[in-house]
């Protein structure tokens, strides 16, 4: 079974690649995770974690107002959708394997994730920490929808990169103070 298509418009008279409106750039996932592990050597890797989770998680939530503005989607399945398409542009095969609303919980699992193939196994520890912002952006969205407060916080708890057979995140929302 063909996975489904994403739609990319090029603008001839300019060259800038869209999806669903959206500015897009394409590019060699080699080139992606030699940029990341740069920026990771250079700041370190709490610096690393901290820097994309919060700009992933920034990024993920206008793409959900915009994706549901665009087509009519619900929250939960704006989330699914944003999961779709990191999967159809090459991030890994993604779903939401649990996810209460009510409580502001979730759990995602990753196949084929780019950054773990791009490190490989002998980095021996989780290195798909750039989705944990991405997926809390997702919550964020679903709970922002629901009126529901809180932070969502998301931490991946298994990394094919460290020998398991995917990538497992966690999700919880947290309170406010």
């Amino acid at each position: 079974m063909a996975a489904p298509q994403v739609p990319i418009e090029v603008d001839a008279a300019t060259g800038i690649w869209r999806t669903d409106g959206l500015p897009m750039i394409y590019l060699p996932r080699h080139f992606l995770v030699n940029m990341l592990k740069g920026v990771e050597a250079a700041i370190g890797t709490a610096g690393y974690r901290a820097m994309f989770y919060g700009s992933s998680d920034l990024s993920a939530l206008q793409w959900c107002r915009a994706e549901a503005k665009t087509h009519g989607l619900a929250p939960v399945e704006t989330f699914r959708h944003y999961l779709r398409r990191l999967g159809q542009r090459g991030y890994g095969q993604i779903e939401i394997t649990a996810l209460d609303e009510a409580a502001g919980t979730a759990s995602v699992t990753v196949r084929h994730s780019a950054f773990a193939l791009g490190y490989g196994p002998e980095a021996g520890r989780p290195v798909c920490t750039i989705f944990e912002g991405s997926f809390a952006g997702g919550l964020r969205y679903v709970l922002e929808q629901a009126g529901r407060p809180g932070e969502p916080v998301c931490r991946e708890v298994a990394c094919a990169a460290e020998g398991h057979g995917e990538c497992r995140f966690e999700l919880r929302c947290e309170a406010v103070a």
